[in-house]
């Protein structure tokens, strides 16, 4: 049987009077991947804005190998949003710098790895 590498266990949030969680509960196993589909409003965003540190939460805890989530634990996630995630205000080699910069990447070097890549 597979470990359990991440543990959303009883996520609340409220906006006003909106209830975006409520008692949301699930694991995911070591080795899987994890696909996470509901209707508009179901929670969703919410849930992947708090386990990658953006949203906060009212109650409930994630976890990630059995410790709380913390900024060396979410080096490890990856996400797929529905909406492409580019800036329509930014030009794509600003874009690519930007998250460049956003994985400890220097300046100078995601200058060069954006004119790598558009080429």
């Amino acid at each position: 049987m597979a470990s359990v590498e991440l543990e959303i266990d009883a996520l609340r949030r409220r906006y006003g009077s909106v209830i975006a969680l409520d008692g949301l509960s699930f694991d995911v196993p070591s080795g899987q991947v994890f696909g996470f589909l509901g209707p508009n409003g179901a929670g969703k965003t919410t849930t992947m804005r708090a386990i990658f540190g953006v949203a906060s939460l009212d109650a409930g805890e994630i976890r990630w190998r059995g410790k709380p989530v913390d900024e060396q634990a979410r080096r490890h996630f990856g996400y797929m949003p529905e909406e492409r995630g580019l800036y329509p205000g930014m030009k794509l080699r600003e874009q690519i710098e930007y998250f460049a910069t956003l994985h400890d990447v220097n300046d100078q070097a995601a200058e060069k790895a954006a004119t790598h890549w558009i080429r």
